[in-house]
């Protein structure tokens, strides 16, 4: 037992700090709700590992694991980008985009450029972490640049022109050694720390095969170091020209501390300054602007994505160019749902009663063959019917039935809203009335004969003895399941997405909005389909009131179905 006692400490104590760990590092990266879940997690576990009584809990840890972080956190998520202004263009952190705006770099006017070679001290055979750079100017002048040393998250080397084939920097003296063979080639430079051999050039072909040990090793130090002279200026490795050369060049904004006015205020704070301009950067919007010291005019340079409240419901409410293709999509959806419902329940329900007939011949073979539209995966015969009936130049409807048949023009079956939306409710009653066929069949065969009797008996016509007898009789089994299949077409995304797309368009729309849409494919829209940018706050707006929508619809089924009444007994 003291063994078993030991193992299962030791086994709590490597849970326990990998979860402490994992609390630190998301903590640490700013993923506070993560790291919530996992200290949960963590204090559910112990409890279940150490105390007796949480024994039972122990089968439990795997599925709530897998709950909190698959269903739990996407949920506090969503609702969290719900109240952030996360959208194209204010996609990074502030911190991020203040980083990016540090390390962006400007060529100066009238540039110089230099090439560059690298010299690599070897270890044996082996090329070492340590290297310096030979630099070329245009005039022919040569110059030796240190190894880079960090500064921060920067890296700074000095360079120094070479004299009669030498230089000294920090001490530290460099000499050039050319080939004998040509003096125009340099072999290597050597120093105090040793012989630095030649190793890559990015115009000399035959040390093309360094490169990879260049890119792995040397690029990442110096995309970020800044070569300094007093005499020359400073040198990078600028996006421009990669690493095929340096060139003089600057930051183009940088960090000040100055005097600014603040609600009315003089307070003195560390701001942005636009090195080319000399004007500081102003901060409003969630958003940086650069002002033009002429005119006054403020240009955005890149946002960043913060608290915004309440804004992506608002928009929701009260701006015109998104509401009221939001209200248009929302209509449609819930008529989407309820006509849906409709029609595959009546066409169902109709199949349904003629096979119900025992006297009917080959019945069991008509059931099987209406089964195959729910049979054939729904992705298939959604591409069929888009492909094969309804192309508006060979598809069968117009190719066949309204041109040969009928004599008719074309429907333009994905441009015209109606039209899209007739071929929507179509191809949905195919692929749903097999269900509703089925379980009203069950449901029919569930009634007793012997209501039909006595109802003949008292002179009913079979219209009657349906509305009063059949009718009501299938409500009562077949109401949650008419519901849940409410809630399901509220939510049905493969047909909208695979037959029309959404489309046709809604005009003058700002937002992604398709006049076939439904909430979900409207939201999947903003978040990750739209040609104008992705709009991840509204979409996730829109996503906690689909939710509040199929709550609702799921507690009317429960009622429905009786669930509440039975937990309650």
């Amino acid at each position: 037992m003291s063994l078993k006692r030991i193992a299962i400490w030791l086994g709590v104590t490597f849970i326990d700090a990998i979860l402490a760990w994992s609390v630190v590092v998301l903590s640490t990266n700013g993923s506070y709700g993560l790291a919530v879940i996992v200290v949960l997690l963590l204090i559910f576990i112990d409890y279940a590992l150490i105390n007796p009584k949480g024994y039972p809990f122990l089968y439990m840890i795997p599925a709530l694991i897998f709950m909190m972080i698959l269903t739990v956190y996407p949920i506090y998520y969503t609702f969290q980008i719900a109240f952030e202004n996360y959208m194209t263009g204010y996609m990074w952190s502030r911190q991020q985009v203040m980083d990016t705006l540090l390390n962006t770099i400007v060529i100066k006017p009238n540039p110089k450029y230099f090439d560059y070679s690298v010299y690599t001290l070897y270890k044996g055979y082996v090329p070492s972490e340590r290297f310096v750079l030979l630099l070329k100017g245009e005039d022919g002048k040569l110059y030796i640049a240190e190894m880079p040393q960090q500064s921060g998250k920067r890296y700074i080397s000095r360079f120094e022109m070479l004299t009669d084939g030498s230089v000294s920097i920090d001490g530290m003296t460099y000499s050039i050694v050319r080939s004998v063979k040509d003096p125009s080639k340099i072999i290597s430079i050597t120093s105090q720390n040793g012989v630095y051999n030649y190793f890559y050039n990015p115009a000399d072909h035959d040390t093309f095969p360094n490169l990879k040990f260049f890119n792995m090793h040397y690029s990442s130090i110096l995309s970020d170091t800044e070569f300094v002279n007093p005499q020359v200026g400073t040198l990078f490795f600028t996006n421009k020209y990669g690493f095929s050369k340096l060139v003089t060049a600057k930051y183009e904004y940088t960090l000040s501390r100055m005097t600014v006015l603040e609600n009315g205020k003089n307070v003195e704070k560390t701001v942005l300054i636009n090195t080319i301009t000399g004007m500081p950067v102003i901060e409003r919007d969630y958003a940086f602007w650069n002002v033009d010291p002429e005119t006054g005019k403020k240009t955005k340079i890149m946002g960043y994505y913060g608290y915004a409240g309440l804004k992506n419901f608002k928009d929701l409410l009260t701006n015109k160019q998104i509401m009221s293709p939001f209200l248009s999509v929302f209509i449609w959806t819930f008529e989407w749902a309820a006509l849906s419902v409709f029609f595959t329940f009546s066409v169902g329900l109709i199949l349904a009663i003629i096979l119900n007939n025992r006297r009917m011949k080959f019945r069991s073979i008509y059931r099987t063959l209406l089964i195959i539209p729910w049979a054939i995966p729904a992705f298939i015969s959604i591409i069929m019917f888009r492909v094969g009936f309804f192309n508006v130049s060979f598809g069968i409807i117009n190719k066949i039935f309204l041109e040969k048949w009928l004599h008719l023009g074309p429907i333009d079956w994905f441009g015209n809203a109606f039209w899209a939306k007739v071929a929507l409710l179509l191809v949905n009653t195919w692929l749903g009335f097999p269900y509703m066929m089925v379980i009203s069949l069950g449901a029919l065969q569930s009634i007793p004969n012997e209501l039909y009797e006595a109802a003949s008996i008292d002179g009913a016509s079979k219209w009657h003895a349906f509305w009063k007898i059949t009718f009501p009789l299938l409500m009562i089994p077949l109401a949650p399941l008419l519901v849940a299949s409410f809630a399901f077409n509220f939510n049905n995304f493969n047909v909208i997405y695979l037959l029309t797309g959404g489309g046709p368009p809604i005009p003058n729309s700002i937002t992604p909005a398709g006049q076939t849409d439904i909430l979900l494919s409207y939201t999947y829209n903003l978040a990750f389909g739209g040609a104008s940018g992705r709009n991840y706050g509204l979409a996730a707006a829109i996503s906690i009131l689909i939710f509040i929508i199929i709550a609702t619809i799921s507690a009317v089924n429960f009622k429905l179905s009786g669930s509440f009444e039975e937990v309650n007994k």
